[in-house]
């Protein structure tokens, strides 16, 4: 990994955790100003939900590398094409496996979240 791509994952993962100790803290605010203290619990299921998203960088890596191997493939001809191809058709399959996963990890997060807050929906 490049030094660029070093600091834009640190970024990332600085993000992420922003963003969770803001859920937590507004969670803890909720419970405290409602005197209910599932506002924090509910607070879990974001976390859940925001670690999901981060787990699922894979899958987006894979298909920036795609992305790149293609563009690359471009510029060459003959043998080094060949052997470039075949990386190709090795990487798509891979992504055609991270579909699922994908797939996978959006339910998972829409689960976490209905788990969460789906009982509040018989509120508003």
């Amino acid at each position: 990994m490049t030094e660029e791509g070093s600091r834009a994952l640190r970024r990332v993962v600085r993000g992420f955790t922003l963003a969770s100790l803001l859920t937590m803290a507004a969670g803890i605010w909720m419970s405290i100003g409602t005197g209910d203290w599932t506002w924090f619990a509910r607070s879990g299921a974001i976390l859940t939900a925001l670690g999901l998203v981060l787990a699922s960088r894979k899958v987006l890596i894979a298909r920036a590398d795609l992305l790149a191997l293609l563009s690359d493939m471009e510029r060459v001809d003959g043998a080094e094409r060949t052997v470039r191809l075949a990386s190709f058709k090795r990487l798509q399959r891979d992504i055609d496996r991270q579909v699922m996963e994908r797939a996978g990890f959006a339910l998972l997060i829409l689960g976490t979240l209905v788990w969460g807050f789906g009982d509040l929906i018989g509120r508003i």
